[in-house]
């Protein structure tokens, strides 16, 4: 079963409406992800199941990454093994492609700031997250954002595990920030994503995932 990455679709917005409610389901009001859809200093991209026949259709560099060789060096050759530049305009957005989570970012100024990100629960611990985040990133990149920064619930360690891995750090704290139980909120930045020393970082650990996950096509337009 392979998974791939690619920008929302109209058609996708109810399978993200369910995957919202699941993830968090005290969020009110619901996010207007049409809306969102429209608005041109935000990304909202989604990891789907492709289905057999594509897989089977995938070119040699859009295969899942255990199948792929490449020749190229350094973090840019690697990004773009990871995330072929045109690989979305071949793996169409379908009705009937089965959503597994999405994460939604925000352009201000020269920072991405990171406003959800979700996975169905049927499918949490296989790595779809890890994607997401590696794929909010390239993007932020392309936008030219300087830092990539998000919010994180003070009692939910996993997930502030993985963003530390990714070079995430505290930098501050909101208290109260989530309005169902007044949680509060940490903080969390990277350093400049441009940086030789980030982006040598960023390369380790795509070389890990890329070993790792051997049932990820990555396709991000």
């Amino acid at each position: 079963m392979s998974y791939t990455v690619r920008p929302i679709g109209e058609e996708d917005i109810f399978q993200l409406a369910e995957i919202e409610k699941e993830a968090f389901p005290t969020t009110w009001p619901p996010t207007p992800f049409k809306r969102e859809l429209s608005n041109k200093n935000a990304s909202l991209l989604v990891v789907y199941k492709l289905p057999e026949n594509e897989q089977q259709s995938l070119s040699p560099s859009q295969r899942p990454l255990a199948e792929n060789r490449p020749d190229s060096h350094g973090v840019m050759g690697l990004w773009k093994r990871l995330f072929q530049e045109n690989d979305v305009t071949s793996i169409a957005s379908d009705p009937t492609n089965f959503i597994a989570g999405y994460v939604s970012t925000w352009y201000m100024t020269d920072e991405a700031h990171i406003t959800g990100i979700a996975v169905r629960e049927s499918l949490r611990g296989n790595g779809l997250g890890e994607l997401l985040l590696m794929s909010s990133i390239k993007t932020a990149m392309r936008h030219q954002s300087r830092v990539v920064t998000l919010e994180v619930r003070v009692s939910n360690h996993v997930a502030q595990s993985l963003y530390t891995k990714y070079g995430f750090s505290q930098v501050g704290r909101r208290n109260g920030y989530y309005t169902d139980n007044h949680e509060d909120a940490y903080i969390m930045t990277t350093d400049v994503i441009s940086s030789t020393a980030y982006n040598q970082h960023l390369r380790c650990l795509h070389e890990i995932y890329k070993t790792r996950r051997d049932d990820v096509a990555l396709g991000l337009g």
